[in-house]
């Protein structure tokens, strides 16, 4: 796809002046932006995905696939996903396994690496990334027998070199520098008390070993998808948007904290999908008579300050499949 090598010129080449002038985030240089100056957020509702246990996963895989091509442009779904990752390339997928009840749906995992692998992406070269060995044993996906033999790494298991993001000082999973040429984001959907909201940038806190510290700075969220590793490689964010946490969130405190958003959203802008889920987040807060989003998730238009994507929702494009 002709616009996604441009973004990936751009990449480039936004790294390399990165590197020359020490600014954290150069021009937008995502799919949104090689195609004009609005975004899309692709988003699959289904009546029938389920939820929790007894999420049905060949829906899920179905949405998928249409979402994947929708962005891509292909009526192939092989093709569509060869547009993100070429079977020569190795994938690494963040996916979110925290907390018992507001983690990144095993179906969902599943299915992204089921469509690599049916698109021809060896399962040697596609990594699922988490945090430490109990995210992996808090969301289980390794349960499902017919799961591709991919690998599932930490990101504890080797911190690169030193660099600073904002005033903090921090490492990013060699994972991600080093083993990964490409990235997908695999978020869910949650209210945060700290945050405001955490969905795809706030993700990347588990790519890094001292999370906590980024905390007292919002700002630095952004400015962490703005590392050069990050940014430049992150090809596409596939939310898990099929229950969300709509308070007292990262944490599941039980059901009268969440409610049946019953949808994926998928982006290659992780800002344009950050908004659009801060908004679901909002309505559903409102729906149940809370008040807006506090604190306010800052991090987002701050992303969008810094060029990393687009946060105003009158220039997202909200496409349903």
């Amino acid at each position: 796809m002709e616009s996604l090598n441009r973004a990936r010129q751009i990449d480039r080449r936004s790294f390399l002046q990165g590197v020359a002038t020490g600014v954290a985030c150069s021009p937008l240089a995502s799919l949104a932006a090689a195609e004009g100056d609005r975004s899309r957020v692709i988003v699959a509702e289904r009546d029938d995905f389920g939820r929790g246990a007894d999420i049905n996963r060949q829906v899920v895989k179905q949405a998928v696939d249409a979402m994947v091509k929708a962005l891509s442009g292909k009526a192939n779904v092989d093709e569509a996903w060869r547009t993100f990752v070429s079977p020569k390339e190795t994938v690494a997928m963040k996916s979110n396994g925290q907390h018992r009840g507001g983690s990144t749906s095993p179906a969902l995992v599943w299915a992204v690496c089921r469509g690599l692998v049916d698109a021809g992406v060896p399962e040697q070269k596609i990594i699922v990334l988490d945090r430490n060995q109990q995210d992996f044993q808090t969301w289980g996906v390794k349960t499902f027998e017919d799961m591709p033999k991919v690998r599932f790494v930490t990101a504890d298991s080797a911190w690169d070199t030193e660099v600073k993001v904002g005033p903090v000082k921090t490492r990013l999973t060699r994972v991600l520098t080093r083993d990964a040429d490409a990235i997908f984001n695999l978020p869910c959907l949650k209210n945060h008390v700290i945050a405001g909201v955490t969905i795809a940038m706030k993700n990347h806190m588990g790519s890094i070993p001292n999370p906590q510290d980024l905390h007292g700075n919002l700002d630095a969220i952004a400015e962490l998808n703005c590392l050069p590793p990050i940014r430049g490689k992150t090809r596409l964010a596939i939310c898990d948007a099929i229950v969300g946490i709509l308070d007292g969130g990262p944490q599941y405190r039980g059901s009268h904290c969440t409610w049946p958003a019953k949808s994926l959203l998928a982006a290659t802008d992780v800002v344009a999908l950050d908004a659009v889920g801060a908004e679901m987040v909002r309505k559903a807060r409102k729906a149940k008579g809370l008040r807006g989003i506090k604190p306010d998730p800052r991090h987002i238009a701050h992303a969008a300050e810094i060029g990393l994507g687009t946060a105003d929702l009158g220039k997202i494009d909200t496409v349903r499949v």
